[in-house]
C-alpha cells in the first residue's frame, strides 16, 4: 500500500493542522501524561484507566527486562495516573533511564491496548515525515522502481527531478547504489540503500538493455512533490483516467484541473476512470471538495463519536460530473479513499471494480504535545450516506476483478468501450494508450509461443473459461477469434481487439 493517513477533526480524515507546541513543564513525564488524558477524554473506545495504566507499566518493564535484565513487577493496584507516575518515577531511578525512552515505552504501550492501530504517537520527525507523506512529498532521486523478472526497473522518472536531468531512462535496470551492488536484493533492501537525506550524491550503476551496454550516473537527492492527482484520455479521446495518489491539499485543485483538460478535449467526456487502488486517504476536507466536482449537493457521510452522537458532512454548491464513473479499489485503498468511493457509489455516480477495500472507516486528530511530538487519536467512525459500515470491514466493489490489468479492462468494458489495443512498454501494460504497472508482464515466451496473462484475455474476451490461470498460448484464440490480433515487432507486441 502507498500509505494510511487520516485525521479529523470537524474538518479532518488523516491530519489536524499543526500548531506550535506549548512550553513542556518540568514534570519529565509531561507527554505521558498528555496522552493519558487525552485518550481517556476523546478516544472513541472510551478506555478505562486502569488499562492504560497497566499497558504503560507492561511496556516499561518489558523494556527494562530486555535491555538490563532487570525485573519490574506490575502491580494490579496501580490504576491512576498518579500511581502511573509514581511507579515511572521509581523505575527509572532503579534502571537509569532517561525521561524521553520511558516517555515513549509508556505511551507506547499504553496505546497498544487500544486495539487500534490508526491511533500512533510521533517524534517531531515523525510527525514530519507524516506530514510529507500525506502531501505526496520525499526525497530521492526522482525515479520510481518496480521488481520484474529479479531486476530493479526503472518505471517511471519525475518530472523536474534529478533523475530527469539525467541520462536515465524509463526501463533501465538499476544494478549498483555507489559500490553496493543490488543485484539479488529485495525490493525492500535496496530501497534503504537509495534512501538519504537531501542534498546527498550517490553514483547509480544502470544497464540498458535496449543499448546493451552499463551506465553510471551519479545524481544528488532532492526534495520532490509529487502530483497528487494524474491522468489522460484514453486512446479513443471520449473517456478519461485520473489516478489519485493521496488526498493531500492539492489533490481536488489538481483533479478539477484535469476534469477541465478533458473538457477542452474535441470529443466530448463519455465517462471517467477514477484510480484509487492504493490510495490510503488524507485531508476529509479534501474528500469533500473532490466528491463536489461530481455532486451538485449530497450528503458525504455520517460521523458518530464515542457517545453515539451522529453527524453529517455534506457537499453544497458542487456541479455533476453527468458521465459515468468507475472507481478501481483494492486492498490499499482506505479511509478517505472508502469514503468517496462509498459516497460517490451510495448517490449512484460510480461504480467500484476491483477487490475489497481495506476497511478504515475511522477519523483521527493529530494532536501537538508539550515536547513537540504528536499524537495521532482515532475520535470517530464513519460511515457512507447508505450507512454502510466501513471500519474492520471494507468496501465490496461491485465487479470483483484480481488482475490489476484486467480491472481496468473490465472498467472499461463496462463503460462500452469495443476497440481495443494492449501492449508491454518498460514492462508496464498499455491499455489503449495509459501504461499501468504491473508486478507480471502481459505477455511472456512460453515453448510453445507467446502467452498472455489469462485474467486480462478472459476479461477483454469476457471468456471465464480461460480462467485465471497465470498465463495461456495466446495462439489458440488467435484462431477462434478472428478480431483478435497480435503484431511483434523488435520483441514488443501489440495485441488489438474489437469487441
Amino acid at each position: 500500500m502507498k500509505r494510511f493517513s487520516q485525521w479529523l477533526a470537524a474538518a479532518l480524515l488523516a491530519v489536524s493542522a499543526w500548531q506550535a507546541p506549548v512550553q513542556a513543564a518540568e514534570n519529565p513525564y509531561v507527554e505521558t501524561e498528555e496522552v493519558f488524558y487525552h485518550v481517556m477524554e476523546s478516544h472513541l473506545s472510551k478506555p478505562q484507566a486502569a488499562q492504560l495504566v497497566k499497558g504503560a507499566l507492561q511496556a516499561v518493564s518489558e523494556q527494562a527486562k530486555e535491555r538490563k535484565k532487570l525485573q519490574l513487577a506490575v502491580s494490579p493496584e496501580d490504576d491512576t495516573w498518579d500511581e502511573l507516575e509514581q511507579r515511572l518515577v521509581e523505575w527509572q531511578s532503579k534502571g537509569g533511564f532517561d525521561a524521553a525512552s520511558m516517555n515513549v515505552w509508556a505511551i507506547d504501550g499504553m496505546l497498544s491496548t487500544l486495539d487500534d492501530p490508526h491511533s500512533v504517537f510521533f517524534t517531531a520527525d515523525e510527525l514530519r515525515l507524516f506530514q510529507s507523506d500525506v502531501e505526496n512529498q520525499f526525497v530521492g532521486f526522482g525515479f520510481r522502481l518496480r521488481m520484474q523478472n529479479d531486476h530493479l526497473i526503472i518505471r517511471e522518472i519525475v518530472p523536474g527531478s534529478p533523475a530527469a536531468a539525467s541520462v536515465l531512462k524509463r526501463g533501465d535496470q538499476l544494478q549498483k547504489v555507489n559500490e553496493v551492488s543490488l543485484v539479488g536484493k529485495s525490493f525492500e533492501e535496496s530501497y534503504a540503500y537509495l534512501k538519504g537525506a537531501e542534498g546527498t550524491e550517490a553514483v547509480l550503476t544502470v544497464y540498458r538493455p535496449a543499448e546493451k551496454r552499463e551506465l553510471q550516473v551519479k545524481l544528488k537527492r532532492a526534495m520532490m512533490t509529487l502530483p497528487e492527482a494524474e491522468g489522460q484520455l484514453f486512446s479513443d479521446g471520449s473517456i478519461g483516467y485520473i489516478s489519485l495518489e493521496t488526498f493531500g491539499s492539492e489533490g481536488a485543485l489538481q483533479m478539477r484541473d484535469k476534469l477541465l483538460e478533458f473538457a477542452r478535449s474535441p470529443k466530448p467526456l463519455t465517462g471517467l476512470v477514477l484510480d484509487l487502488r492504493d490510495n490510503g486517504g488524507g485531508y476529509l476536507a479534501t474528500a469533500r471538495d473532490i466528491a463536489s466536482l461530481f455532486m451538485e449537493e449530497g450528503l458525504l457521510m455520517y460521523t458518530t463519536n464515542r457517545n453515539g452522537v451522529e453527524v453529517e458532512t455534506w457537499v453544497r454548491n458542487g456541479r455533476d460530473i453527468n458521465v459515468p464513473v468507475r472507481i478501481l479499489v483494492n486492498g490499499g485503498t482506505a479511509s478517505a479513499s472508502e469514503l468517496l468511493s462509498g459516497a460517490l457509489r451510495d448517490h449512484g455516480i460510480a461504480k467500484l471494480i476491483g477487490t475489497k477495500t481495506y476497511g478504515k472507516g475511522s477519523a483521527q486528530q493529530v494532536i501537538p504535545l508539550s515536547a513537540g511530538d504528536a499524537l495521532k487519536l482515532t475520535l470517530n467512525e464513519y460511515f457512507t450516506p447508505k450507512h454502510t459500515v466501513v471500519n474492520h470491514i471494507g468496501l465490496t466493489p461491485d465487479i470483483l476483478v484480481e488482475d490489476y490489468g484486467a480491472q481496468v479492462i473490465e472498467a472499461l468494458h463496462s463503460l462500452n468501450v469495443r476497440q481495443w489495443e494492449l501492449s508491454d512498454e518498460d514492462g508496464d501494460t498499455v491499455i489503449n494508450g495509459i501504461p499501468f504497472p504491473t508486478v507480471e508482464p502481459l505477455f511472456k515466451q512460453g515453448t510453445n509461443g507467446l502467452q498472455i496473462r489469462a485474467a486480462v484475455l478472459s476479461h477483454l474476451l469476457k471468456d471465464p473459461e480461460i480462467g485465471e490461470k497465470e498465463y495461456v498460448e495466446l495462439s489458440p484464440y488467435l484462431h477462434k477469434h478472428s478480431a483478435l490480433k497480435v503484431q511483434s515487432k523488435n520483441g514488443f507486441h501489440v495485441l488489438t481487439y474489437t469487441s
